[in-house]
């Protein structure tokens, strides 16, 4: 079979496409085209090149092997329309608009992921007020952050308390300037940790040198061409501080005008492009992925915007396979989250109290430890805090929280498998986890964790057979 694949967009999503079209069918025709000036650069690793632990931009942009694996890539171009009636692709090389281009297509991949949410703040266009989403960003950042003059500390202002604000926070703190967040919403991490956990985030990020502001939105951005100054506060409230650099970290949203002028249906709640377990939209041979689409999360069987590298990447693979012919199936997702900072790390994954309860589970019991992991013998043994919510009926983990200095990420990596496996904190007792105290403790933190959920539903139904037996 020789399909003629074409995938707009090189981001996670569209390279994971790429190479999983390829793999599945060594005989189709793979173009891909993307806006960007070169090949690929990773996105997530661009607060450490603000922060100097990456040495310059170059560290996170590669060229790719799409020349061995025989798939064409446009770069420097803009798509612009989509034909679906006719199967074709309409682009233009930048600064070359009259001299357009067409591909036809048997399938088309929709990749064309986020764009940055730029909240309307009265001098958001002055010069030093940047947003961080490519790597000549991350770069422009950094200039304007590597000054001469060593006698003057520069004022950072980073508005937003998301996971890349807090990330740009700490790695500007790292370099001794003096930085302040802003956010607006009245935690760090809205949506992603609850109150409790982002309040860990906040007194952390206070001990290592970041002010936090919460519940304050900024309501302008002062000076002459260049940012000099910001006010911010609520409604009862303002303050002017002084500002050498603004970097606005206010959150994205799906880039889906492109499709939406080809007839692929969007979703009027997340604005991202509805597609189905095959990553099929509306649009018979269209598929589309990344944060570009809404997905379906597999706990509440609701909607999301996953809005992540690890589901863009997975979502491509299963468009890739399924254009190429092939057979694959997306499950959903449950939105594992991470971000270190300050030699912290937080992470969550599905949901946490707050949302299985607005998610209409009713009876849910959550179980909250402090456990190390490594003996407490070994030197500079850490400890990490561990939340588990699962169902008070049968134990079936819904979603839990992580804080600490370390092994967050594999705790997550845990509970995320054990959430799509639909296991309860029963069956965590039965893991058999290896054990050595150079590395871990006999029994892991989320064993612990499980274990005092089990010990609070049991008590629940004990009290329940108490007051039945008294009636």
């Amino acid at each position: 079979m020789s399909e003629k694949v074409v995938i707009i967009g090189n981001g996670p999503a569209g390279m994971s496409a790429a190479a999983a079209a390829r793999i599945s069918n060594r005989k189709a025709k793979i173009t891909v085209v993307d806006q960007k000036d070169y090949e690929t650069y990773h996105p997530c690793a661009l607060p450490m090149v603000i922060g100097g632990y990456l040495p310059t931009v170059d560290s996170v942009v590669e060229e790719l092997n799409f020349d061995m694996m025989k798939i064409d890539l446009h770069t420097s171009s803009i798509v612009d329309s989509i034909d679906t009636k006719k199967k074709e692709v309409s682009f233009h090389k930048k600064k070359e608009e009259d001299n357009k281009q067409t591909i036809p297509y048997d399938k088309l991949i929709v990749c064309t992921g986020s764009n940055v949410f730029v909240p309307p703040i009265p001098g958001r266009d002055l010069k030093n007020v940047f947003t961080l989403k490519y790597a000549e960003d991350a770069k422009a950042i950094k200039d304007a952050t590597t000054i001469e003059d060593e006698d003057h500390v520069q004022r950072v202002i980073v508005v937003g308390g998301s996971a890349i604000g807090i990330e740009v926070a700490t790695e500007l703190a790292r370099r001794e300037k003096d930085v302040t967040i802003i956010e607006m919403i009245d935690q760090l991490l809205p949506g992603k940790v609850s109150k409790k956990y982002a309040e860990l985030v906040k007194k952390a990020l206070i001990k290592s040198g970041v002010n936090v502001r919460t519940g304050m939105m900024v309501k302008e951005i002062m000076g002459d061409k260049k940012v000099k100054r910001i006010s911010f506060g609520d409604e009862h409230y303002e303050e002017t501080i002084d500002a050498d650099v603004v970097v606005l970290a206010t959150g994205i949203r799906a880039n889906t005008k492109l499709a939406q002028e080809s007839g692929i249906e969007v979703d009027e709640k997340f604005k991202g492009i509805i597609v189905n377990e095959k990553m099929e939209t509306n649009i018979h041979d269209v598929y589309s992925a990344g944060d570009c689409v809404t997905t379906i999360n597999p706990i509440t069987n609701e909607k999301c915007a996953a809005w992540l590298a690890g589901p863009a990447v997975r979502q491509g693979r299963v468009a890739g396979i399924n254009a190429a012919g092939g057979e694959a199936s997306y499950p959903g997702a449950i939105n594992s989250f991470i971000v270190p900072f300050a030699n912290y790390v937080v992470g969550s994954v599905g949901l946490n109290k707050e949302q299985a309860k607005e998610a209409g589970f009713e009876d849910i019991t959550t179980g909250k430890v402090k456990a190390p992991t490594q003996p407490h013998y070994i030197p500079h043994s850490k400890e990490i805090t561990f939340s588990i919510v699962a169902k008070t009926e049968d134990g079936t983990i819904l979603g839990g929280e992580i804080f600490g200095e370390e092994k967050v990420d594999v705790n997550v990596n845990y509970l995320a498998i054990a959430i799509q496996k639909g296991m309860t904190v029963y069956d965590l007792m039965d893991v058999d986890f290896c054990y050595a105290p150079a590395v871990s403790e006999t029994i892991y933190p989320i064993v612990k964790a499980a274990d005092s959920v089990i010990r609070k539903i049991e008590r629940k139904k004990e009290r329940a057979r108490r007051k039945k037996a008294k009636k």
